[in-house]
């Protein structure tokens, strides 16, 4: 007998799945942010107790936390013992900072872009945005993790190993590289640790990225040459490069055609601007696959209402599809584009010349 039902019931166990999935995140936000994840990754299988001693924390709360993860599939619990534990396997994944596999910073991202959301509701019904002041800390923290992920293992070895001549420059030394919208310096501090013989300079709007890639950049042993400089990308430099960089910054900018115009004037006739952004479709709608929803998210509450709160274009996070990108750099004067082969899941990355 055809049940009449059978499409509310699938849709039913979709959303089930779904919750199951939203509220796994939020528990493994506060295990990256309590370090619990680490401290069971050193002191291995222990009870709620145990764990609360060492950490000085709420043995309640750790044992409602451990068993709710321990149903998700991200924890084990041994049922005889009471003692939970993280298979080593999850450690690069959950634990290491920087890893190729580390998600520490996609699960900060996710937990905090999601609070702001009466603010949401109140742009959805009034226009506007919700301007940087209003994100919360975890998410530029998450920013952080994934960008020490991303540059470390990706920038060099893949993104510059695609452009040779602009590797072999870097690699001669004498020539400028400037890094717009640098965040907290990750990608500048990669790339001048690569090729010591180049001057690198990265730039960013807000003077604690500025200050954190200053010591960030102190950390890694990384002074010589490299330098910060607390910059708005919407205003003209004087200064002219050999190569300028921006990563994952254009679709963000409340006039990324200005952005663009102001690159192009920092970069010389002969030089390279290299633009990393997301990897997306010129029809939004054909943007699918398991990351699409966290995409179409992380508009909704940071890339495109952050824009739109400065009366921006809110291009969004995926709106910077490769027609585009070549749409607005014929515009302001890099007439050739080259999108090179990457190994990224979600980034583009385009090598673009004024000739």
């Amino acid at each position: 007998m055809k049940d009449e039902h059978l499409i509310q019931k699938e849709l039913i166990k979709k959303i089930v799945n779904d919750t199951s999935g939203a509220v796994g995140i939020r528990l493994c936000a506060i295990g990256v942010d309590l370090g619990l994840f680490e401290d069971l990754s050193k002191f291995g299988p222990s009870t709620s107790q145990e764990i609360a001693d060492r950490m000085l924390l709420n043995e309640r709360y750790i044992r409602e936390w451990s068993l709710g993860l321990y149903s998700t599939g991200y924890l084990e619990f041994d049922k005889t013992t009471r003692k939970i534990s993280i298979k080593k396997e999850y450690i690069p994944v959950l634990v290491e900072e920087g890893g190729k596999f580390s998600q520490k910073g996609l699960i900060q991202m996710l937990n905090s872009t999601l609070l702001p959301y009466h603010e949401l509701l109140k742009v959805f019904k009034n226009g506007g945005g919700i301007d940087y002041e209003q994100i919360d800390q975890g998410f530029w923290d998450g920013i952080d993790q994934t960008g020490c992920t991303r540059y470390k293992h990706f920038l060099v070895s893949d993104w510059i190993n695609e452009m040779p001549e602009l590797k072999s420059k870097l690699e001669k030394g004498s020539v400028t590289f400037a890094d717009f919208g640098c965040g907290s310096g990750r990608s500048t501090i990669e790339l001048a640790k690569a090729f010591p013989k180049s001057q690198f300079y990265g730039y960013d709007l807000f003077d604690p990225n500025i200050d954190k890639s200053k010591k960030n950049a102190e950390d890694a042993g990384v002074i010589n040459n490299i330098d910060f400089i607390q910059w708005d990308v919407s205003k003209k430099l004087d200064q002219k490069f050999d190569f300028v960089a921006c990563f994952d910054l254009i679709h963000d900018m409340t006039d990324p055609i200005q952005g663009l115009r102001t690159i192009r004037e920092a970069v010389k006739d002969d030089g390279i601007f290299v633009l990393m952004d997301i990897k997306c479709e010129d029809d939004p709608a054909d943007n699918k696959g398991p990351m699409a929803p966290f995409l179409y998210s992380m508009s909704l509450h940071f890339c495109m209402t952050t824009s739109l709160a400065n009366n921006g274009f809110g291009l969004g996070t995926v709106g910077l599809p490769e027609g585009k990108v070549k749409e607005y750099c014929k515009l302001v004067g890099f007439n050739n584009v080259k999108r090179i082969k990457t190994d990224h899941p979600l980034n583009a990355v385009y090598e673009i010349r004024p000739n």
